[in-house]
């Protein structure tokens, strides 16, 4: 900075004036640069100061790597403010919400520098990726083995039921919960905790019937479709589209089911934190004040073996 000044004011007074310092550091500066490369770039009278032409040669690298340092500047803190960078962004199977494809154009747009990578995961891993860091943050629907994440809640909905089309309860209206007991309902290797809120274990007063294997949604619905399995889904999931073959009910005085964003409980990358920022902003920035209503009392016995 001390040569440039001096190149650009072709006089010590002026350019000791613009950096703020006494003439005499200025020009002890210039002195020390000379010895270190050996040559001289100054010519200096008392009348006027003129580049030599090595003075000449190194100004236009001079400045080139002065560009670079203030350039390395610039990407080290838009780094460090998520500007720029990746984030994997993890989609648990039962975590969408209509608010997701709005959540990512939003963050396309306000970090464009950012490269994302959004995968999705099914039942099998109910944490989007977040247990085997395969994602910097995800969209989940805990309850689910969380030690090591924190779960920041955005928001909530019902639970509905999804049934065969032809099934008999099909087209009742909303159903309670012991309606469905007795129904197979689907199997997934996956999570306890998961498994035990989707097939609503805790309203039951025995173990849960188990019908056919289902890995995701997709799964789900044939399983339903083909009379192997009945489950519980999101509610968003039921209002999402006509399904083939599908009816869904809602099943109130049962749990809401909750969405969350997941991040890395040793700390996160700005761009991750930047990412759940907007997710509450766009979820309204509410955390869902829940009423967790009671199980049903009168269809689950005290000290009953739940599974």
């Amino acid at each position: 900075m001390y040569f440039l000044a001096a190149a650009e004011e072709l006089n010590f007074t002026r350019a000791a004036r613009r950096l703020h310092v006494v003439p005499q550091a200025l020009s002890t500066a210039i002195a020390q640069l000379e010895d270190v490369l050996g040559v001289r770039l100054f010519d200096r009278t008392p009348r006027r100061v003129a580049l030599t032409e090595s003075g000449a040669a190194y100004l236009g690298l001079a400045r080139e790597a002065v560009a670079a340092v203030d350039a390395a500047t610039l990407a080290a803190r838009d780094a460090s403010r998520g500007l720029t960078g990746r984030l994997r962004v993890g989609l648990a199977a039962t975590g969408a919400l209509p608010l997701t494809p709005r959540l990512l154009r939003a963050f396309a747009r306000r970090y464009p520098q950012v490269v994302r990578e959004v995968r999705h995961f099914d039942f099998t891993d109910p944490s989007g990726g977040m247990w085997s860091d395969e994602s910097d943050v995800a969209l989940v629907r805990p309850p689910f083995q969380a030690d090591g994440l924190v779960l920041e809640p955005i928001d909530a909905e019902p639970r509905h039921a999804v049934l065969p089309a032809d099934h008999p309860l099909s087209g009742t209206g909303p159903l309670a919960f012991a309606q469905l007991t007795a129904e197979p309902w689907m199997d997934v290797p996956t999570d306890p905790q998961w498994c035990h809120f989707w097939s609503g274990a805790e309203y039951r007063s025995g173990p849960v019937p188990r019908g056919a294997v289902c890995l995701s949604q997709d799964d789900l619905f044939e399983a339903a479709r083909a009379h192997r399995a009945i489950g519980l889904v999101p509610a968003s999931v039921a209002r999402a589209q006509a399904w083939p073959g599908l009816a869904f009910a809602e099943v109130p005085g049962i749990t809401p089911s909750v969405v969350s964003v997941a991040l890395p409980g040793n700390g996160s990358s700005p761009q991750a934190e930047n990412f759940a920022r907007m997710a509450k902003e766009i979820a309204g920035r509410q955390q869902p004040a829940l009423d967790i209503p009671p199980p049903d009392v009168a269809s689950v016995e005290p000290g009953a073996a739940l599974t």
